[in-house]
């Protein structure tokens, strides 16, 4: 499908990531992911769930680490596996910060995240 004049102006004019990451619209799962890694990753556990291995797969689950500074962590992907919660997250980069909060969120919440590198 062709761009319109205006919607090339527009795809042009974005601001670029810091690490390159270029969000993504996934057709099978209906909704734009921040990056490709996390578009292929989440078109396939969405494929998982339609196969009945996984089930209740959720996108986007934020868990606020401290209340006063507001510091808060978004996890990618969520979803029940033989009857556990998993936690996925999708990292192209696995900067100080994001290691930091993801060691945050195991003492704050008991959350162990599994990390899916690029």
């Amino acid at each position: 499908m062709r761009m319109t004049a205006l919607e090339e102006y527009n795809f042009n004019r974005r601001k670029k990531s810091k690490y390159g990451a270029v969000r993504t619209y996934s057709e099978l799962c209906g909704r734009t992911f921040a990056s490709k890694a996390e578009c292929i990753r989440g078109e396939e556990l969405a494929l998982l769930e339609k196969g009945g291995v996984i089930n209740d797969l959720r996108y986007q689950i934020p868990f606020v680490l401290c209340k006063s500074p507001k510091i808060t962590i978004t996890i990618d992907f969520a979803y029940l596996e033989k009857g556990s919660r998993v936690f996925e997250d999708t990292k192209g980069v696995l900067t100080r910060d994001s290691r930091t909060k993801l060691a945050w969120l195991k003492e704050k919440y008991g959350i162990d995240t599994l990390l899916i590198r690029k």
